[in-house]
This record gives C-alpha cells, structure tokens and sequence, in this order.
C-alpha cells in the first residue's frame, strides 16, 4: 500500500468514527458537577461558595453560599447552565491549573479555595490551595461570581422546616426526643429527656422554627459529623428535618463523652425548656417604676452564704445576710411566678426584669414592659412578694 492510499484509508476511518458518534454519546463528554469555594480560613461563612449537580431525576441543584444566612439552595430543570459554566472552564483554562498550590512561605490565617468538575464520563478535574493560585486565578474567580449573579436573584419557593426531629440514645439508656412541628397557629413541641425526667408536650410560636433553620444553616446541617467510634458507651444521634419544599435531612451521627460542634447548639437551643435543676446562686430583680424611679434587689453567694442588697427609688442601699435555707425559700418563691429556662416575654427593653443563675449552670429569665397592663399587673404582684420576704433581712 502506498504512503497516499495509507493515508486515505486513515481520513475515510476518522470520518466513519464522526460518523458512528451519535448525539448520545456525545452528550456522556457533558459538563455534570460544577464546585468551586472560596474563603478565608478565620472566618468560614466569608468568601463564597457556588455548587451545581445532577440530581437522578435530571434536576440541577444549584447551592448559592455567598455568607451566613444568604444561602440559596433551590432546583431547576434548565441544564444549560452546565455549557455555560463549561465556557468558563475553557476560557480560563482551568482543566490545566495545577491539583495543589501552595504558598512559598508560610502565611497563617490566609485565604484558601477548591474547585472541582466534572463530565458524564467521569472525568474529573479538582484543584485547590492556600494562599496561592494560577495567574489568572483573580479573574476567574470574578467571572464566576459574576456568572452566578443572574442565579442569586433566581425566584424560588421560599425554603420554611415543616418538621424538626433530634433524637438521641445510648446504651445507658440515656434517651433524648426534641420535636418541633409547625402548624396553622403555633407549632407543636415534644419534648423527651431521660436524664431530666421529662416528657411533655407544648404550644410555641412557629417562629422558633425560623430560629432552627438559623441554625441549621449556620452549623452546616448536611451530612453526619463522626461516621464511626470504638466507644460502646458513644450516643447514636439522628437529625430528621423536613422542608415545606419537600427537601428533607437526615442522617445519624455519633459521640461519647464529646458533644460535638454539630449538636451542641441544638440541644442548648432545646434545653431552654427542660425543668430547672440545682440550686439557685444568684438573684436579680429590676424594677423601673418611672423615668428616674427604679428599685433592685441583688441577692449573691459569698464565703459566709449570701448577701443581699437593695435599692430603693431613691438610691438608698441596704444589705443584710440570707443563709441556704432562706434562699431555698426563695427560689421556691420566683418559681411560682411562673420562671423556667423557655424564652417568655422577657425583651431587651424591658421595665422590668428577674434573672436567676443555678449552680447547675441553668439559667433562667422574666421580665416585660410596663405599658402592657397584663405584664405590669405581673411585675407588681412579683415586686409586692419580694418586697414582703426581703423585708426581715433589711431590718
């Protein structure tokens, strides 16, 4: 075979592979998954964060995390968003950035960043580092925040949990329920605790599931925090969170003695209304009964028991000296009216306000304002009883 006819024969191969390369097939060299994030290590929830995917039912998700709480987490069924973003790709040549960039001397508390693609294929492509990135880094960093403008102001349902579930065991027996359900007036509290002996069931605002949400995009809600332990003792917890969008969360975790980042700030949200424990160590009572006017009782612990000090509206001090039992009495007395570690109507501007700390570490709150005549009618009553049982010690 001659050198010409050789060559022929290679075009009319090359030709018939086009050929035999249907649309389909083509279409497995498609963009998929798109990942980029950039932050600055002293302050996780800075910079921004852009992730797009294919769900199985052939959605795309798009995730829009540009710092707490302007994340956007939504679905659409446009896929050309995919060709778009591979257009960045290719015109800042990012499939050939290097896998890891670092920095020639060491920077603390500096900037770091990640990108990862990839194709129906599965071929990828990731890269990332800490202060330090291709030359053309700075723009296409640009490009892309600028691309997903257009996505940022995109309109979707707004994202509200229906249902939140916590639950928690371990083979001490040590069994948790924390369940908050909204409905059409006020949501629906469940609460059950082993440890405080405590099974019950409240009315609460719906907007204490706002505050959940706070949280849970706050802590990063999305995934298990430790998958295993060697620790026989280790509680098994379970996060169960549906969204009115139908979007749920779910996923087990476990910890021993540890209560991890991830739970923490779910049981403290919870346990405002777990019953109070211990004894109490310090009192506040302020009672602002006019623009100059105010009158405060302050009972605190000391080396020889408790000391307790007064003001009048006048600005006259008093003190006088309670021992364990006379302030027994009177934690017994401030929970009559009524206090307990739940948010009540206790507000910043308050006229009047009872602050109470427990050796427990418990704390609890009460207070309002005196131009509503239901909590004015509660702070005389709570002033008219401390008056009466503080009068023997300030003899």
């Amino acid at each position: 075979m001659t050198k010409k006819n050789y060559l022929l024969l290679m075009l009319m191969c090359s030709f018939a592979s086009c050929i035999s390369q249907n649309p389909k097939d083509m279409k497995t060299e498609r963009l998929t998954y798109f990942s980029y994030n950039h932050h600055n290590t002293m302050a996780w929830h800075s910079g921004e964060k852009y992730n797009v995917s294919t769900e199985k039912d052939g959605r795309v998700h798009i995730v829009i995390d540009e710092g707490f709480p302007e994340e956007k987490d939504f679905y659409i069924d446009d896929t050309t968003i995919f060709d778009e973003l591979d257009s960045i790709i290719m015109a800042f040549k990012m499939h050939k950035w290097k896998d890891d960039y670092k920095p020639r001397m060491e920077i603390f508390d500096g900037d770091s960043w990640s990108l990862y693609f990839k194709y129906g294929s599965d071929k990828s492509k990731s890269s990332g580092g800490y202060m330090a990135w291709p030359n053309n880094y700075h723009e296409a960093r640009n490009a892309i925040s600028t691309y997903f403008q257009k996505w940022r102001d995109y309109p979707i349902q707004a994202k509200e949990i229906n249902l939140f579930q916590y639950t928690c065991k371990n083979k001490q027996g040590r069994d948790i329920e924390y369940r908050m359900e909204r409905g059409e007036q006020e949501a629906k509290l469940f609460i059950r605790n082993a440890e405080y002996d405590t099974e019950k069931e409240v009315s609460v605002s719906n907007d204490y599931l706002k505050e959940l949400q706070e949280l849970v995009n706050m802590y990063r809600l999305k995934e298990e925090y430790n998958r295993t332990t060697e620790d026989d003792s280790a509680s098994v917890y379970r996060f169960f969170i549906c969204y009115n969008t139908g979007d749920t969360i779910d996923f087990t975790g476990y910890y021993t003695t540890f209560v991890s980042g991830q739970t923490a700030p779910f049981l403290s949200f919870f346990g405002h209304w777990l019953p109070l424990r211990g004894n109490l160590v310090r009192f506040e009572y302020y009672y602002n009964v006019s623009d100059f006017r105010e009158i405060k009782y302050y009972v605190t612990k000391d080396d020889d028991g408790f000391t307790l000090s007064h003001y009048d509206e006048r600005g006259q001090h008093r003190e006088g000296k309670m021992n364990k039992e006379d302030v027994s009495r009177l934690q017994k007395l401030v929970e009559s009216f009524g206090l307990d570690k739940a948010k009540d109507e206790f507000k910043g501007n308050s006229t009047w306000h009872l602050f109470t700390d427990y050796d427990s570490k418990d704390i609890a709150r009460l207070g309002g304002r005196g131009d509503d005549d239901a909590s004015a009618e509660k702070a005389q009553h709570i002033f008219d009883a401390l008056t009466a049982f503080f009068a023997p010690y300030l003899q």
